[in-house]
């Protein structure tokens, strides 16, 4: 375990990895991290402060300067500013007469020299005399090596008492098969089952369950991005994020200390999902989005349902990247239309970073329209339940409203392609979801067949329901004509939640929600659109759920995608009144 672990934190990175693990280790050894890394602001050397007891027992104040991998000679000494002798002549320089906090000014000062390797040998001897030279009675300076550090985590986080051998073991399987992302995921479910079925009985026990999480989950992480395959993190990190928020939610919605150290795990947790999203798609999916084909090539498989399959996945995880980041600019309890003046109401004192993410929404709303642009499967679902990732990608471009026509293509591209499937028994919506079935899919070309495989669809509903809402009439009643004489005994439906949900939603737990079935759908009409938003106004279950009581509905797109439940239409309630489009002008 100690070896595994080793190799983790000697892979770390020194922005955002390594120095954002550490806090994460101090609180767990009882110091009181005062100062966290940051941006914008500098540090003079010092990139996370902590005040607690070493391992003499005396209570210092710990000055930790964070490198990455192994000290060597650049590492320790060159003209950059990043070299960590220039950091430590800052430390003695400026911070310690004029940073620490008055109310420990009088204790003894450890500048802790944190890298996540070991210290080459030929730098060793300089490193010594630097020490030895700026040692006083006040001031000492501690090597805080890998080995340090794994053993720091072996007697923290992942104690026997929080992590016992049978979670190490699902944890070392988890790592160890990082290349076969389906293993990985049911070791690491595994782990994260033990935790959250046995919380802490005080929120103290708690937060070192969700800390014990984001460490797991960063050393799986790490390992599979030095074997070039981030996709095992990926799926992990959307559970790791439910998880957290199951066991920590009746601490966060609260307040005082307990309520912002659990916001601030829960933050570091979200915010790792997205570094390994970034590991994944900035650099391996969106450099091909404008590429015809691209990603349907690089899917590397000579069957369709595989390109099919994966790319569906694949636009549910852009948008709702795409959703997180519209969130951070809206106070509302779910998405909306980023018009001027939504974002107006985003704090003036932000308005570099306010710019930042609208052109970042923009950016990612121009990708996900070129891949359905230039892989023409995503026209074409064979799995009914894909309208949850077509749900999400709707309501991503739904945000800005230079998409808006693009969704008015796409619905209108599945509608006609989805009907012409059923109409020549090819590879129409399916609700069978088992993956040879639908290999085979379609098995017979007869009635029966049809009739077995289409009882029930949310697709449809779906694209009826984001039709009427942008007044594109023509879809509906294609979609009315097409249950009227082919899908009659077809149930349009789609999920809500209710009593049970809050309980099960986030880790996936027993059956819950309610089926709003008998969704109608009528030429000339938008009775889709009123009976959908009828039920909608009556069911307060979702107000109910704590992370929409407390503003974060991202977490809930996170659970219905993960879990493959439907997305609520509530989630829409303010969106989709504001997306319809005006009439078209009449020529005088």
């Amino acid at each position: 375990m100690k070896l595994v672990i080793r190799e983790y934190l000697a892979s770390l990175r020194e922005r955002d990895e390594l120095d954002a693990v550490l806090p994460d280790l101090l609180t767990e050894l009882g110091f009181t991290v005062y100062s966290r890394p940051g941006r914008g602001t500098r540090q003079y050397g010092v990139d996370v402060a902590a005040v607690g007891k070493g391992r003499d027992g005396i209570k210092r104040v710990h000055l930790f300067s964070v490198k990455s991998g192994d000290l060597n000679r650049n590492e320790w000494n060159t003209a950059s500013p990043q070299s960590l002798r220039p950091s430590l002549d800052e430390i003695l320089d400026v911070y310690v007469t004029s940073r620490i906090p008055l109310e420990f000014t009088d204790l003894p000062i450890a500048i802790c020299l944190c890298f996540g390797g070991a210290i080459d040998e030929q730098v060793r001897a300089e490193v010594i005399a630097y020490i030895r030279r700026y040692t006083t009675d006040k001031i000492s300076f501690e090597e805080w090596n890998g080995d340090l550090l794994a053993q720091v985590i072996l007697d923290g986080i992942l104690r026997e008492g929080l992590l016992p051998a049978p979670l190490r073991s699902h944890l070392r399987k988890a790592v160890a098969m990082v290349e076969e992302p389906d293993i990985a995921l049911t070791h690491f479910e595994r782990l994260l089952s033990a935790l959250v079925t046995s919380p802490g009985d005080s929120p103290a026990k708690r937060l070192s369950q969700a800390r014990l999480i984001n460490i797991c989950l960063w050393i799986m992480f790490v390992w599979a991005r030095e074997a070039d395959n981030v996709e095992a993190p990926y799926r992990a990190s959307e559970r790791a994020m439910l998880a957290v928020w199951h066991l920590l939610r009746g601490d966060i919605v609260g307040s005082g200390r307990t309520a912002e150290k659990a916001s601030l795990v829960l933050n570091e947790l979200i915010e790792l999902h997205f570094a390994i999203w970034d590991e994944l798609f900035t650099k391996k999916i969106l450099p091909f989005a404008d590429v015809r084909h691209g990603l349907s090539t690089a899917i590397g498989s000579h069957a369709s349902i595989d390109i099919n399959l994966k790319l569906f996945d694949m636009i549910g995880r852009l948008a709702l990247r795409g959703l997180w980041m519209a969130w951070q600019l809206s106070p509302n309890p779910g998405p909306v239309v980023l018009t001027d003046e939504v974002l107006a109401t985003y704090p003036s004192a932000l308005t570099e970073e306010k710019n930042i993410l609208v052109e970042k929404i923009d950016t990612l709303c121009k990708q996900l329209v070129q891949i359905i642009s230039n892989n023409r499967s995503l026209l074409s679902p064979i799995g009914d339940w894909q309208a949850i990732d077509i749900a999400l990608a709707l309501t991503l471009l739904a945000t800005r409203s230079p998409f808006h026509g693009a969704i008015d293509q796409w619905l209108e591209e599945m509608t006609k392609r989805t009907i012409f499937a059923y109409q020549t028994h090819g590879q129409y919506p399916t609700c069978n979801s088992s993956y040879w079935d639908l290999v085979e899919h379609p098995a017979e070309r007869n009635d029966e067949y049809r009739n077995e495989n289409t009882q029930g669809s949310i697709l449809y509903p779906l694209l009826a329901l984001w039709a009427a809402a942008r007044g594109n009439q023509q879809v509906v009643d294609e979609i009315a004509a097409f249950k009227m004489e082919k899908l009659s005994d077809c149930t349009f439906q789609t999920w809500l939640p209710d009593e049970d949900s809050e309980a099960d939603i986030y880790f996936g737990g027993a059956i819950h929600g309610a089926a709003l079935t008998g969704i109608p759908v009528t030429s000339g009409s938008r009775d889709t659109f009123d009976f959908v938003f009828e039920e909608v106004n009556s069911n307060g279950h979702y107000d109910a759920l704590s992370v929409i009581d407390f503003g974060h509905w991202p977490i809930l797109l996170t659970a219905c995608r993960s879990h493959r439940l439907p997305v609520p239409a509530h989630v829409w309630r303010d969106l989709l009144p504001a997306i319809e489009r005006p009439p078209a002008s009449s020529g005088s």
